[in-house]
């Protein structure tokens, strides 16, 4: 029987979600596609190993070092430039030649779409929206307003002339656009970038890259349907989805929750035993602007802690940290499992607990996994970055 997968968030970003897409991966056999569902190159995963190993995965799933083949999902936002950087650090620090099926309507983000974001999130100054600099709002803002929104399966069609066409129109005509729409000025610093005709040879070569390492899909029950594990792999998480409209507009541009996943699994033909596994870790953490009800100073959660993935950047500042919010986290999961069931009744769920050794094997705030685990089938923790178990196995192994 084939099984699936689904991993998500619980939070705002930053849960654990990597870990459980590799554990997942590592404790099956037979061939297996990991799918990202949503968002694009800003989704940061991070898998280690415990012989070292440690990759931050962007435009490839976090099963990649257990031979699993990436697959961009219609709503994937693809970016060339990021995803050629990322399969050349992939192929010189572990010798890795990772695949990438992409569906033929995935849009596709360009230089140009990277460079509006950040001038418009720079406009914005203290009233930032809490961008990543990527390009990802922009690229779906273009493909939903202008003309010049070919998806995947249509580019790869293009002539070196035409996709230069293509570009320079998004730079000179879109871009522009877009900025007197919002009232912005473009900014003189950023005139020289935009003129330097450079960007489009380069993107050209990045495309032409991308293009030639990766397959493309029409239909996707075709494509899935051999494959006995599916594990789709969520960006971002729950409190971040964009019809979350409480907290408009710190939010991510596309759906966070296990619906798109559910469907697309309840599309396959024959039957397919299916898991969503929520992750969170024993705090809360945000990164970037936005509402954050719990916040409080690292120190109070542990002041030893390094988080190595999320380090201060220009476009999101530092990791937020915040307590544990058991009924916050439990609405989320609830509603997020309600709809899912519509589509799949046989729906079985886990919760998945990671960072516990930072916090003494328990919950910050008013959490309680004894409380938690009478809502869930199954529940599993972690106690370091390569670990999962069962929860009473990892609190044995603490001490807690």
């Amino acid at each position: 029987m084939r099984r699936a997968k689904i991993i998500i968030g619980c939070n705002y970003g930053d849960e654990g979600k990597g870990l459980a897409t590799a554990y997942c991966a590592g404790s099956s056999g037979g061939a297996c596609l990991n799918v990202l569902i949503n968002g694009g190159a800003q989704r940061g995963h991070t898998v280690e190993t415990p012989n070292g190993k440690r990759h931050v995965f962007h435009h490839f799933g976090s099963a990649t070092f257990h031979g699993a083949v990436s697959c961009a999902d219609e709503d994937f936002i693809l970016n060339p430039l990021l995803y050629c950087q990322e399969r050349m650090e992939l192929q010189q620090k572990y010798g890795l030649e990772p695949q990438l099926m992409i569906s033929a309507r995935c849009r596709v983000s360009t230089p140009y779409d990277m460079i509006l974001g950040q001038i418009i999130e720079e406009n914005r100054g203290s009233a930032r929206h809490g961008s990543c600099g990527c390009g990802i709002q922009e690229t779906r803002v273009r493909y939903q307003q202008t003309d010049w929104s070919l998806p995947w399966g249509e580019m790869v069609q293009l002539t070196d002339e035409a996709f230069a066409a293509y570009c320079r129109r998004i730079a000179e005509d879109a871009l522009p656009q877009r900025l007197e729409r919002l009232g912005m000025p473009l900014p003189d610093a950023w005139r020289p970038l935009l003129e330097d005709r450079g960007i489009v040879e380069h993107a050209w070569l990045d495309f032409q890259e991308m293009k030639q390492h990766t397959r493309t899909y029409e239909d996707w029950s075709t494509m899935a349907a051999s494959y006995s594990l599916l594990l789709f792999e969520a960006g971002q998480g729950l409190a971040l989805d964009e019809n979350n409209l409480r907290d408009f507009p710190h939010l991510t541009p596309s759906s966070t929750t296990s619906l798109v996943s559910a469907r697309r699994i309840a599309a396959l033909p024959g039957v397919t035993e299916t898991e969503v596994i929520y992750v969170t870790r024993s705090y809360f953490t945000r990164h970037g602007a936005g509402p954050f009800p719990t916040e409080c100073p690292k120190e109070t959660i542990n002041p030893r802690m390094e988080d190595r993935t999320n380090v201060p950047n220009p476009h999101q500042h530092s990791l937020r940290y915040g307590l544990f919010d058991e009924q916050a986290l439990s609405e989320r999961v609830q509603a997020d499992e309600t709809a899912s069931r519509q589509v799949l009744p046989k729906l079985r769920t886990a919760l998945l607990v990671t960072h516990l050794n930072e916090t003494g094997g328990q919950l910050t705030g008013d959490g309680d996994i004894r409380t938690l685990a009478a809502t869930f089938d199954r529940v599993l923790c972690s106690a370091a970055p390569w670990q999962v178990a069962p929860w009473k196995e990892t609190v044995a192994q603490i001490g807690a």
